[in-house]
């Protein structure tokens, strides 16, 4: 995963992590994915083309009672396997995963007001937007993004 996940991060502008911001050891991204596979309300789904992780999806629901029939999620894709559909059928296969959880009615995603694409995607899977969040990211001195909150019910 961190061999994947890093050099994800490092290809685009549209990720909150930079790569040296990913857990440092293998034991603690170890720990994090054990952590997903053990809590029924987290799930992690990879995209495989000949061995290599080409995309991936995080999702954690809510840590307390009241908010845990929600959660947020993440998704990368290679560089090279964008517009093929890679994030299209991570998410359709997640979102099928979601409505089948009785724990999970609600997806959150937050996205940079800048990623058109990916906001077209989400639009095309029902995802709804919530009220843009100025200035939320800071890329550098006096550059910043807003993000925009989206939200669909499974």
């Amino acid at each position: 995963m961190l061999a994947y996940i890093r050099p994800v991060a490092g290809e685009t502008e549209f990720f909150v992590l930079e790569p040296d911001e990913f857990p440092a050891t293998e034991e603690q991204e170890r720990k994090w994915v054990q952590d997903h596979l053990e809590h029924p309300g987290h799930i992690i789904l990879l995209a495989v083309a000949s061995g290599t992780i080409i995309g991936n999806v995080s999702f954690e629901s809510g840590p307390h009672r009241r908010i845990a029939h929600r959660g947020t999620l993440g998704i990368a894709v290679a560089k090279n396997w964008r517009g093929q559909g890679v994030g299209t059928a991570l998410l359709k296969t997640f979102l099928e995963w979601a409505a089948d959880n009785p724990l999970i009615d609600k997806v959150n995603l937050e996205v940079f007001a800048t990623n058109e694409t990916a906001i077209r995607l989400y639009r095309k899977l029902g995802f709804v937007e919530g009220c843009l969040n100025p200035k939320e990211i800071k890329l550098g001195p006096g550059r910043y993004v807003d993000t925009l909150p989206m939200y669909r019910f499974v």
